[in-house]
């Protein structure tokens, strides 16, 4: 059994047992990593903390055959105030979730990995809207994975102008607009162009109305289904929410 160290995040935590937890780390250098942290769920175990989801840390893994065992674990953060906005949680779930079920494992993907750290960093502490740092993550997602939209030609003849319209690979023109998923703004290119073509520390940093916001979410979905054949549980979660939070606004 060989022991090694691992830095990274827990995008997934299910019980194991009686009090035992079964994480998913999203680990530096390493990807996607299974492992098991006996007793847990204890109210007094060394564990509790750093087995939680999205606490980023400093594990040391006992290693088998298919088999990993958290001997030690030290949090770098917790992301603790996820817990007190139901909707900003239920985005870094989301996040969570995507990463979890698109990472394979000894698989790197420390670029990812970043963008996690990023976009939870700024769900728990900027005044971006949920939404704002959810089409960020998207976007940014898309680009790890080499599936950029097209966002400065046609995606179908190459021009570059009277740009209005999307479909999964990118923006179309109005001359090839038949099939398109959907009419969108320039202010919603405009965004999408400078997410994609930003640093990432820079990528959130845009204004966006609601509106343009919107297209953006219906844009990432529509990419994502036609990239991933991943029916995502958070996404029911979170459309009962916004129904919730628009309704709310509304009275």
């Amino acid at each position: 059994m060989k022991t090694f160290k691992a830095r990274g995040i827990v995008v997934r935590e299910y019980e194991a047992g009686e009090s035992d937890k079964r994480l998913v780390l999203l680990c530096k250098e390493l990807g996607r990593v299974l492992a098991y942290a006996k007793g847990a769920r204890k109210a007094k175990s060394k564990f509790l903390a750093a087995s939680q989801l999205f606490t980023y840390g400093d594990f040391v893994l006992n290693g088998g055959t298919g088999f990993n065992s958290v001997a030690q674990a030290e949090v770098i953060e917790s992301f603790y105030k996820l817990r007190s906005d139901y909707e900003r949680l239920l985005h870094a779930q989301r996040f969570a979730e995507i990463c979890e079920r698109t990472v394979l494992e000894n698989t790197q993907c420390d670029e990812l990995l970043l963008l996690l750290l990023k976009s939870l960093s700024h769900l728990c502490g900027s005044a971006y809207s949920p939404t704002h740092v959810s089409c960020v993550f998207m976007f940014r997602f898309f680009k790890y994975y080499g599936l950029s939209p097209s966002t400065d030609s046609c995606c179908k003849c190459g021009g570059d102008e009277n740009l209005g319209f999307l479909c999964g690979e990118g923006a179309v023109c109005g001359e090839c607009a038949r099939g398109a998923a959907f009419a969108i703004s320039q202010g919603a290119l405009y965004a999408m162009r400078h997410i994609l073509g930003a640093e990432l520390k820079e990528a959130f940093m845009f204004e966006a109305s609601d509106g343009v916001l919107a297209e953006l979410t219906k844009a990432g979905k529509l990419l994502w289904d036609c990239h991933f054949d991943v029916r995502l549980k958070t996404d029911k979660l979170l459309e009962t929410q916004v129904i919730h939070r628009v309704v709310a606004e509304a009275d």
